[in-house]
């Protein structure tokens, strides 16, 4: 019975990493002593990039390069959206670029409960505040510098309460 760990799906992984956009610019990163954690092949980080991590060992390395759309998807015009000015309170200062939260109704226009998502103003009319979803980098290639800090086999029960919480 082998005792390496590596990476392999039920394994609750932790890594730092350093994201950078198309254009090499750091777009985000692991902050020291809080690593990223995922369960792997359980799809919670993009599917490409589990695919790259997929049989790495414990204190390997990688940069892993996604093509455009594999890690935030596909740029999606419908994610951009005019909202009546009048939704906003008449004292909201907003500009363009500014990340506002947006609550998330059903078919029929109820609020649902605590459903949020934050979305970038586009621009701004007297009539109307148009707001786009989509992922600052959807669309986009995106590179993963990533080092490998623990991989620890999850049993079935551990798994089951992780997906639950």
């Amino acid at each position: 019975m082998s005792t390496r760990n590596y990476i392999r799906p039920g394994a609750l992984v932790r890594l730092d990493y350093v994201m950078r956009g198309p254009d090499g610019e750091e777009f985000d990163r692991s902050e020291p002593d809080e690593p990223m954690e995922y369960l792997h092949g359980h799809e919670e980080i993009p599917p490409a990039l589990e695919r790259a991590l997929d049989g790495m060992d414990v204190g390997a390395s990688k940069v892993v390069a996604l093509g455009p759309g594999e890690a935030f998807g596909p740029h999606d015009p419908d994610a951009i959206v005019a909202v009546p000015r009048s939704e906003f309170p008449e004292d909201a200062e907003v500009v363009p670029g500014d990340i506002v939260p947006v609550q998330l109704q059903d078919d029929e226009g109820h609020e649902l409960d605590g459903e949020s998502i934050d979305m970038k103003v586009v621009e701004i009319s007297p009539d109307a505040i148009v707001l786009d979803a989509n992922h600052p980098l959807a669309g986009q290639a995106v590179t993963f510098e990533v080092t490998i800090l623990s991989v620890e086999l999850l049993h079935a029960d551990e798994i089951a309460k992780r997906k639950k919480d």
